[in-house]
C-alpha cells in the first residue's frame, strides 16, 4: 500500500514555507492571512525561531514575588539550558545549573538554599556561581577554581517578571516596553504575589495559544457560555503595533461589566474607570502574556516545547493583602474552577486546530479585523525566521 504523505513540512520545503510566511507577514490588515500551516509544524521552522526569536529575545521566567528572600531558587529548563533563578542577596540572578565538574545539575525544583552542591562529587558554589568548594581536588595539576563559576544568563527584571535572554546579546527590554509599563502602572505588578496556578501540558503549536489568547473573536465560539454574554466579540479591540509588545482589549457591556468583575476580590486602588469596564490583553514578543481585570491579573507562563507542544502555567497575581481575606481560600477554588474551564475551553479547540493543520488539503486562512493582533504576531514571527 502507498504511504499518504500528509506532513507540510515533506509536502512544502523549508525554503518554500519560508517564502510563504515571509509573504504573509508583508500583507495589510484588511487582507491579513494565518500563517501557513507548515509555520506550526514543521521541526524545521520550530528551529528557525529558536534561533531567530526565543534565543535572542527576551523570555520571562519568573516573578519577583516567587524570589522574595535571600537564597530562594526556581530551577528552570528552557530550550535545552538548564536554569537556576535566585536571590542572591542583592539581585536576581540566572545560572546555569549545571556543574562545571561533569555536569550533573546542582539543584532541581525550587526552595531556599545557603548554596548550591552537586549530588554527584559534591562541589558546591555560592548563590552568585563561584565555585566555592571541591573535595579532593589538590592534585589536579593548576586547577583554578575562579575558573570554574557557573555561567550566568543575561537577566532583567521588569515590572516585577525576570526575563532571561540566552544568547547575551538582545538590546535592554526595560526601554522597549517602556510605554506597556506605563500603561500597567495601576496594577502595581512588582508588588504582586501568586494567588494560585493551574498548569497544562498542551498537544499544540506555542503561537496557537498566543493568537487565541489575544482575540476575543473566539468568544462566540468556545466561549459562548462564558465570555461571549458579558464580552462580546465585537466589541473587542487590539491596539496599533509596537515592535516589542501589544495589547487588546475586552470590552464588557455596560450593564454586565459590575457585576462580572465582582469576584469577592478587592480591586486595585489606582484603576481607573476605563480600566473596570474592559479586561486587558498583553503580549511582549514571542509570548510573555498578561491579562489585567480590576482586582487581578493573570500572567500565562508559556514555554514552547516542540512545534506540537506548549507547556503552560497560568497564574493569577494578586494583591498581597488580598490572601488575608477570612474567605480567601473559597474565592480561589472558585477562580480556579472558572479559569480551569476556560482554559479548557481554549484547549478543547486549539488541540483541534493542531490537528487540522497536518492536513494535506489545508492553507492559510482569512482573518478577521478583530485578529489584529494575530497579524501583528505574523509580522514578529517573519521578521524573527528571516533574521537566522
Amino acid at each position: 500500500m502507498d504511504t499518504v504523505v500528509t506532513d507540510p513540512e515533506t509536502l512544502v520545503g523549508i525554503d518554500a514555507l519560508l517564502r510563504e510566511v515571509a509573504r504573509i507577514g508583508a500583507l495589510p490588515l484588511n487582507r491579513a492571512e494565518t500563517l501557513p500551516p507548515g509555520a506550526y509544524t514543521s521541526a524545521a521552522f520550530f528551529q528557525r525561531e529558536v534561533a531567530g526569536a526565543f534565543r535572542p529575545g527576551w523570555m520571562c521566567v519568573a516573578h519577583v514575588s516567587q524570589l522574595p528572600s535571600r537564597g530562594d531558587f526556581r530551577s528552570v529548563d528552557w530550550l535545552g539550558e538548564l536554569m537556576v533563578i535566585v536571590n542572591d542577596g542583592q539581585r536576581i540572578r540566572a545560572l546555569s545549573r549545571v556543574c562545571r565538574h561533569r555536569w550533573a545539575p546542582v539543584c532541581t525544583g525550587h526552595g531556599n538554599a545557603a548554596a548550591f552542591v552537586c549530588p554527584f562529587h559534591k562541589w558546591s558554589y555560592a548563590l552568585d556561581g563561584r565555585l566555592i568548594g571541591a573535595p579532593l581536588m589538590e592534585e589536579a595539576l593548576d586547577f583554578d577554581r575562579d575558573t570554574c563559576a557557573l555561567p550566568e544568563y543575561r537577566a532583567e527584571v521588569v515590572d516585577g517578571f525576570v526575563f532571561v535572554n540566552l544568547d547575551g546579546n538582545a538590546p535592554p527590554l526595560a526601554p522597549a516596553i517602556a510605554e506597556m509599563s506605563a500603561a500597567l502602572a495601576n496594577y502595581q505588578l512588582d508588588r504582586l504575589v501568586v494567588g494560585s496556578v493551574l498548569e497544562y501540558d498542551c498537544r499544540f503549536n506555542w503561537k496557537i495559544m498566543v493568537e487565541t489568547f489575544m482575540e476575543c473573536y473566539h468568544h462566540i465560539g468556545p466561549h459562548a457560555d462564558t465570555f461571549e454574554p458579558d464580552f462580546p466579540a465585537k466589541l473587542s479591540y487590539v491596539e496599533d503595533s509596537r515592535e516589542a509588545w501589544t495589547c487588546g482589549f475586552g470590552v464588557g457591556r455596560p450593564e454586565s461589566v459590575p457585576e462580572a468583575f465582582d469576584v469577592g476580590l478587592p480591586r486595585f486602588p489606582l484603576v481607573n474607570q476605563q480600566e473596570c469596564e474592559a479586561f486587558g490583553l498583553y503580549l511582549v514578543y514571542p509570548c510573555h502574556l498578561l491579562a489585567t481585570f480590576p482586582d487581578r491579573v493573570v500572567w500565562f507562563h508559556v514555554e514552547p516545547i516542540a512545534p506540537d507542544r506548549t507547556r503552560l502555567r497560568s497564574y493569577q497575581m494578586l494583591q498581597p493583602e488580598t490572601k488575608q481575606l477570612p474567605d480567601f481560600a473559597k474565592i480561589m477554588a472558585i477562580q480556579d474552577k472558572t479559569f480551569d474551564v476556560i482554559n479548557l475551553e481554549d484547549i478543547d479547540v486549539n488541540v483541534m486546530q493542531q490537528i487540522g493543520a497536518k492536513s494535506g488539503m489545508v492553507k492559510s486562512g482569512r482573518l478577521s479585523h478583530l485578529e489584529k493582533a494575530i497579524w501583528q504576531l505574523n509580522q514578529f514571527v517573519a521578521r524573527a525566521v528571516a533574521a537566522r
